[in-house]
């Protein structure tokens, strides 16, 4: 399944510019940023980001985009520090509505329910977050359910 995300974020990529092409650097940057605000965004939600959520938004990053695990290290604090001063995720939710596909999307809100995972439990305000942001990506409340369980599924298995 990660395999398919990574060779559609590949796909992605590829629309939006190789590496040659400043333009599409920039952007294939920037959609990496806004998925690591909004992955933070969940981790932090319960005004705790535990180091085993650090760790899967790191995990989900490393399988989803081309950075390292250093450079990842490194857009982590500052998307942290984009997020706290952040006073809304509106303008990330709408790069994300303009360059993600609904299965991108999907795939994004499934990382999000992991990371909210990560610590052990679901934290109310992790759920509501999510919710939002699903809604704000446009995506039906049985996306986001099926989303929700697709990971406590996965989890459950031991994955």
């Amino acid at each position: 399944m990660a395999g398919q995300f990574v060779r559609w974020l590949d796909r992605l990529a590829a629309s939006l510019g190789n590496d040659d092409d400043p333009a599409g650097k920039q952007s294939r940057i920037a959609s990496e940023r806004v998925m690591a605000v909004l992955l933070i965004e969940i981790a932090r939600s319960d005004h705790d980001i535990a180091p085993e959520e650090r760790e899967t938004v790191t995990m989900a990053l490393l399988a989803n985009t081309s950075l390292e695990r250093g450079e990842i290290d490194t857009l982590f604090d500052e998307a942290l520090a984009e997020a706290d001063g952040a006073v809304s995720l509106h303008e990330h939710v709408r790069a994300v509505n303009e360059r993600f596909d609904k299965t991108g999307k999907t795939r994004l809100v499934e990382d999000m329910w992991r990371v909210a995972l990560a610590d052990g439990t679901i934290d109310h305000q992790e759920d509501y977050t999510i919710r939002k942001l699903s809604e704000l990506l446009h995506l039906k409340h049985r996306d986001f359910m099926q989303a929700k369980h697709h990971v406590l599924e996965e989890r459950a298995r031991g994955g």
